[in-house]
């Protein structure tokens, strides 16, 4: 069959382009997400086989609910994994996030307005001074974000003495746990925060240039990118996602301890992984780092269904990223390009 051939004084630019749409839509980067989030829908199709009394409606619900501190501090560490680094004191920042709205508010509505602003700042400003170490100082990112997190634990645990902090303020957990026109609230969050995150990351020019600086950082210093800032906003923001996050936790919760968000370090680099980002940066979308936090929580609670312990729970993160990390690159796309078939038929 032959193309349609422009009528006269008809453009070629004006005829419609069904195979470039086509092209876009065959896009290899798409394909891990979408069978990450394939297996989180199996997975809660078997959380639902294993616990019949609860409707998909009402998994889905729980696992997306249950997702929301994974979907937001995983944001964060995207965007570190995207310029090529790491961001390891995530966990410490949830955790001291979550203990600092307990211990400003003291169970007190009254003090969000200002407690919150204030617990914001510091987990950007921690960000910040990692940001500045990785590069004004040349300090890896592994290194600078590890250290920075084991002094502000210190400092935390020196504050609280490493006792819980109770009560959080009640207007946190009724985010958590209240519903508008019937649908729970974290999830509305989650849709709010899919949407600005995929903008920002896949369609401003802030995130164009953190691919450039993850793809080649000489090339971009080339081209005369700011990479000192643009590293510096990257952290920032992934602390200023980290104490969302804890925000978020305390109020699920209704309670605060300085290492409840250590459980959720892994987890947010294993959602980064699987979602199809390489770990060396220049790589990756939001949705599939979505995917990957989504398909985590649906686990967890298939692992919470069968009562196995946190140690088991590790060992299958792990297990995870090892395989998503063999899967990178190449692989993708031979098995994209296979499930072809005009490809399969010339090779």
């Amino acid at each position: 069959m032959t193309r349609r051939s422009a009528a006269p004084g008809e453009t070629a630019a004006a005829m419609p382009d069904a195979p470039g749409r086509l092209r876009r839509l065959r896009n290899p980067a798409l394909l891990p997400p979408v069978i990450v989030l394939a297996c989180a829908i199996l997975l809660i199709i078997a959380t639902k086989l294993m616990n019949p009394g609860a409707g998909f409606g009402q998994q889905l619900a729980a696992v997306l609910v249950t997702s929301v501190f994974l979907v937001v501090a995983a944001f964060g560490q995207g965007l570190t994994i995207l310029i090529g680094g790491i961001d390891l004191s995530i966990g410490i920042v949830i955790g001291i996030a979550a203990m600092m709205i307990s211990v400003l508010t003291d169970g007190r509505d009254a003090a969000l307005p200002w407690a919150v602003p204030l617990t914001l700042a510091t987990g950007g400003a921690i960000g910040g001074v990692n940001g500045a170490g990785i590069a004004l100082a040349g300090v890896p990112p592994f290194i600078m974000t590890l250290a920075s997190g084991i002094t502000f634990f210190g400092v935390g645990l020196g504050f609280t003495s490493g006792l819980a902090q109770e009560p959080v303020a009640p207007a946190l957990g009724l985010l958590m746990s209240g519903h508008c026109y019937g649908v729970p609230i974290p999830i509305l969050l989650i849709i709010a925060f899919a949407v600005a995150a995929s903008v920002f990351q896949n369609g401003t020019a802030v995130g164009r240039k953190l691919y450039a600086i993850g793809s080649s950082a000489g090339a971009a210093r080339v081209l005369g990118l700011p990479i000192a800032g643009l590293t510096i906003l990257v952290y920032t923001l992934s602390g200023l996602c980290a104490a969302i996050a804890g925000l978020l936790l305390a109020g699920y919760s209704s309670a605060a301890t300085l290492d409840m968000g250590t459980p959720l370090l892994l987890p947010t680099i294993a959602a980064v992984v699987i979602g199809g980002a390489s770990v060396v940066g220049g790589s990756g979308t939001y949705f599939g780092t979505f995917a990957g936090a989504v398909f985590l929580s649906a686990l967890g609670t298939v692992i919470t269904v069968l009562s196995l312990s946190q140690g088991l729970r590790n060992v299958i993160e792990g297990a995870i990223i090892v395989v998503a990390l063999l899967s990178q690159g190449d692989r993708w796309r031979q098995l994209w390009t296979w499930l072809q078939p005009q490809k399969r038929g010339r090779t």
